[in-house]
């Protein structure tokens, strides 16, 4: 949800792109792969979730003495309050999750998921824009008709306009 959040605001403002050592205008990557405010949330739970887990279910050990002989004994335990606990916070992450995957959001650019076909076609800008990786782009019609017919959308650093419906792209 994070990347395709991003991957849409390209065509509503111009961005550097993110990459591990940036260079002008480009972007350095997340710490955490994510931005903070879904990456520190995240950690918290993941880490509340492995406490209770560790409160739910536990080692149990037994050492017992009898006359000068020792022996011991070790199984599982398991706590039933822990368990609704863990159950309860469990349901509410899914409610949490479920309810931000359903927000509506309005989409400006093509959806592209991990599809490099698609991420390919965005990243060809016009001949003419040349080192438009080190600048800040945007997504949007580029001017640039290779096909007669159809119009070219295309991350770029120079002026792009909004695509009009009913018009065919490539």
């Amino acid at each position: 949800m994070s990347g395709a959040e991003e991957w849409n605001n390209l065509a509503t403002s111009r961005k550097g792109l993110r990459v591990t050592q940036p260079y002008e205008d480009q972007r350095s990557t997340y710490f955490l792969q994510l931005p903070y405010r879904w990456s520190l949330p995240l950690l918290a739970i993941s880490g509340t979730l492995h406490w209770l887990m560790s409160q739910t279910f536990f080692l149990v050990r037994i050492d017992t003495w009898e006359h000068d002989k020792q022996s011991s004994t070790a199984a599982c335990g398991f706590s039933a309050l822990s368990l609704v606990v863990l159950l309860l916070v469990l349901f509410v992450l899914l409610g949490i999750i479920g309810a931000v995957g359903l927000r509506m959001r309005e989409t400006k650019m093509p959806v592209v998921l991990s599809c490099s076909l698609a991420i390919s076609a965005a990243c060809h800008p016009p001949l003419d824009d040349v080192d438009a990786h080190l600048a800040e782009v945007q997504w949007g019609v580029t001017g640039n008709e290779v096909v007669k017919g159809f119009g070219h959308c295309a991350l770029s650093s120079r002026h792009v306009t909004e695509p009009e419906e009913g018009k065919k792209y490539y």
